[in-house]
């Protein structure tokens, strides 16, 4: 299991580019670059930018919720209050680009669904 820097997001839009900046251990302004988008994202922006950094990946996004085993490595996406937003999870770790690193989920996010990462060691 590799170490994973974690990464807070530049602004309040940046939580899918830091997730990926995350997990494949480059900096959010080349995500950025990579995705030609420095606003919100949504899945194809992601699964777009894991492919080019060779991160692969499950086919389609799993349904879940907050009592769902979840596996090694996914990045989830949650439903805040007011908005949605994007969670690397890894190894028993939620790199939450907002709120921080954290043992558990932050208590008022609920999980929607998650992408599964499939990592080589």
């Amino acid at each position: 299991m590799r170490e994973i820097k974690y990464i807070k997001q530049p602004t309040k839009y940046l939580c899918g580019q830091a997730c990926v900046a995350m997990i494949a251990n480059v900096p959010v302004d080349d995500v950025i670059q990579v995705m030609h988008n420095d606003k919100g994202t949504g899945k194809k922006d992601i699964a777009k930018a894991l492919e080019h950094y060779g991160i692969t990946q499950a086919k389609t996004m799993t349904k879940a919720d907050n009592s769902t085993p979840l596996p090694s490595v996914c990045i989830l996406k949650v439903l805040l209050p007011k908005y949605s937003h994007w969670i690397l999870y890894y190894y028993g770790k939620y790199y939450d680009p907002e709120f921080g690193l954290m043992d558990e989920l932050y208590g008022r996010a609920r999980i929607q669904s998650y992408l599964e990462l499939f990592i080589d060691e």
